[in-house]
C-alpha cells in the first residue's frame, strides 16, 4: 500500500502502558508531514522517549506496550511490525544517550548502520564519502576508536550510522543533550542539511526548546504524558506561555501547563 497522505507519520489518540498497568502515555495524536522536522519538546520525563519507542515498536523490550489509539508509517499500520522490520521499511531510530560500539573505530561504526541492506564494498565507500560529506569531523576521526571520541562525536556517529541505512525518516531522541553549545549548534545544522538534501522527515524529541523550535517546522509540547500544546515552530516560539515556561523562568518560579491552564481558568470564573 503507497502512502498519498501528506503525512509521513499519523499518531492517533494513543495510550501507552508498561508492565500493563503503569500508564505513560495519555491520548498522544501528533502527526509528522513528509520532509518536514517536527519537534517533540518537553521535560526529562515527560513522555518523549516514550512516544518515539511507540513509534519504532522498541516498547516491548521494555515491557512497554501501545493499549488504545493507533500509529500509521507512511499509509501503513506499524502494529504488527518488529524493530528490524521498521527500519527495513525506512524508519530509524536514533536513541539517546550516543550509543556507539566503543571497541570499534568510527568507519566500523558508521558502516555497520548499513548491514541490513546488503551493499557491494564498492556501494559502502560510495555511501560513505557521501555520509562524510555532512560529517566533515567524523572523516578527519574515521580511524579513531570511537570509545576515544568526545560526546559530540559519539553522537554524530549515532545519526551518521542511522543515514546509512537509508532512512525515509529518523526519530532523534535528545541529540544534544549534555553538549556544549557550539556542538549542538554542529549536530542541528547537519540534522537541517540532511533534511533538506536528503529528504528526510525527522522526529525530534528535545528538551532544549529553544533550539529545537527554531530548527523545526513544526513543534508538539507534552508534559506526564499529554500533548500540552502544539504550532507552527515559529507560533510556538512566539507564544507567550511557551516563553515563560520553556525559554525561561517566570517571577513565581518554574511551573507547567496544568498549572497555568488552571490558574486561567480560575481567573475567568472569577471574572464571571
Amino acid at each position: 500500500m503507497n502512502n498519498t497522505s501528506a503525512n509521513i507519520l499519523d499518531i492517533k489518540n494513543i495510550e501507552v502502558r508498561y508492565d500493563n498497568v503503569i500508564l505513560a502515555l495519555h491520548d498522544v495524536s501528533l502527526k509528522v508531514p513528509k520532509g518536514k522536522v517536527v519537534a517533540l519538546l518537553g521535560a526529562n520525563g515527560a513522555g518523549k522517549s516514550t512516544t518515539l519507542k511507540a513509534v519504532s515498536t522498541m516498547l516491548a523490550s521494555e515491557r512497554g506496550k501501545v493499549t488504545n489509539g493507533s500509529i500509521e508509517y507512511d499509509g501503513n499500520a506499524i502494529d504488527k511490525q518488529t524493530p528490524s522490520q521498521m527500519v527495513g521499511l525506512g524508519m530509524v531510530q536514533v536513541l539517546e544517550g550516543r550509543r556507539c560500539f566503543g571497541h570499534l573505530t568510527v568507519e566500523e561504526n558508521i558502516i555497520s548502520g548499513a548491514y541490513s541492506r546488503k551493499l557491494s564494498k564498492g556501494d559502502i565507500n560510495q555511501e560513505l564519502e557521501k555520509i562524510y560529506t555532512y560529517f566533515i569531523r567524523l572523516k578527519e576521526r574515521r580511524k579513531s576508536q570511537a570509545a576515544f571520541t568526545s560526546g559530540g562525536e559519539q553522537q554524530m556517529i549515532a545519526v551518521a550510522r542511522a543515514m546509512m541505512a537509508k532512512p525515509k525518516m529518523l526519530l532523534l531522541d535528545e541529540p544534544t543533550m549534555g553538549l556544549a553549545p557550539q556542538l549542538v549548534a554542529e549536530i542541528f545544522n547537519i540534522v537541517k542539511e540532511l533534511n533538506t538534501k536528503e529528504g528526510v522527515s525527522i522526529l525530534l524529541a528535545e528538551q532544549n526548546t529553544n533550539v529545537a523550535l527554531k530548527n523545526s517546522d513544526y513543534g508538539y509540547i507534552i508534559e506526564t504524558g499529554r500533548v500540552m500544546l502544539d504550532g507552527t515552530a515559529e507560533s510556538l516560539l512566539n507564544d507567550d506561555k511557551v516563553k515563560e515556561l520553556y525559554l525561561g523562568i517566570s517571577k513565581k518560579g518554574r511551573k507547567n501547563f496544568r498549572d497555568v491552564l488552571k490558574e486561567e481558568s480560575l481567573t475567568k470564573k472569577r471574572s464571571n
